[in-house]
C-alpha cells in the first residue's frame, strides 16, 4: 500500500489551510484512495506534529509561525491605570505596529487602540483627553483621511465587541490573530488597508501564521461580514 503522508505535505505546503474535502478533491483522479483512508493519515499526521488542527476538519503546516502581539511598556502603563478607573470592565490594548507583518504596502501606524465595554468608551476617552492625551473616540474614515496622520501618536478609543477573540500577553488582553484580521476589514478606521490591500492582508497571513477557522469565521459572523471573509479566503485558496 502506497503511503500518501509525502503528497499530502506537499499539497499542506500549497495551500494556507485545507479540509478532507479538498485533499480528496486534489488526490481524486490521481491516486485510487478513500475519504476514510485520506482521514486515517491526517490524524496520523497531526499526531506526529507535521499538521495542526486548525478548526473542524481544518488542517494546517505545523511548521508556521504563531502571531503574538506584546504590549509595550506604556501601554501596560495604561492597562493599569484603566484597570484602577474601571476595575469590571475589559480593555483590549495594541498598537499599530502590530499590523505591519501582515501589511504588502507599509504605511506608518503609530496609533493606540484601546477597546473597552461600549457603555465605557465616551468615560476613558474623556479620562484620556482630561489627562492631556491626544485621542479620538470612534473616528470616522472622513476624520481620519481629512484631520488625523497616524504616523503620529495618538489614541483610538473604540468599543470592544461582545465574545472578541482576545488573549493575554504581559497580563494585558491583546487581539488574536484572527480578531485583528476580522476588524481590518470592518472597522472604518482601517479604510485604508481594505479592498485590495485587505486581500493582500489575508494572504500574508494565511501563509505566515496558523489561522484558527473556526474562531475567524465565529467572529466574522459577530461582525456581520462572514460571506465576506470566506468569500477572501477562498479567492485566496483557488489562486494559490
Amino acid at each position: 500500500m502506497k503511503n500518501y503522508s509525502q503528497d499530502i505535505m506537499e499539497y499542506a505546503a500549497m495551500h494556507p489551510y485545507f479540509g478532507l474535502q479538498d485533499l480528496y478533491a486534489h488526490l481524486d483522479g490521481k491516486a485510487d484512495i478513500s475519504r476514510q483512508t485520506i482521514s486515517w493519515y491526517l490524524t496520523k499526521l497531526t499526531e506526529s506534529g507535521q499538521l495542526r488542527r486548525i478548526g473542524h476538519g481544518k488542517y494546517a503546516k505545523a511548521d508556521k509561525q504563531q502571531f503574538a502581539i506584546v504590549p509595550t511598556e506604556e501601554q501596560q502603563s495604561q492597562n493599569e491605570m484603566l484597570k484602577q478607573h474601571w476595575p469590571f470592565a475589559h480593555f483590549c490594548i495594541y498598537d499599530g505596529s502590530a499590523i505591519t507583518p501582515l501589511q504588502h504596502l507599509l504605511a506608518a501606524n503609530n496609533i493606540t487602540y484601546i477597546e473597552t465595554e461600549r457603555e465605557a468608551t465616551s468615560a476613558v476617552f474623556n479620562h484620556l483627553r482630561d489627562e492631556g492625551r491626544t485621542a479620538y473616540l470612534r473616528p470616522t474614515r472622513e476624520l481620519i483621511y481629512n484631520y488625523i496622520d497616524l504616523s503620529k501618536p495618538a489614541i483610538f478609543v473604540k468599543p470592544l465587541i461582545t465574545e472578541s477573540p482576545v488573549q493575554e500577553s504581559d497580563g494585558v488582553l491583546v487581539p488574536t490573530l484572527e480578531k485583528l484580521l476580522v476588524d481590518l476589514q470592518k472597522d472604518a478606521d482601517f479604510f485604508y488597508l481594505q479592498e485590495a490591500e485587505g486581500v493582500n492582508i489575508f494572504r500574508n497571513a494565511l501563509s505566515l501564521y496558523a489561522i484558527n477557522e473556526s474562531r475567524l469565521l465565529r467572529y466574522a459572523s459577530r461582525r456581520g461580514i462572514r460571506k465576506e471573509i470566506e468569500a477572501i479566503v477562498k479567492s485566496i485558496n483557488s489562486n494559490d
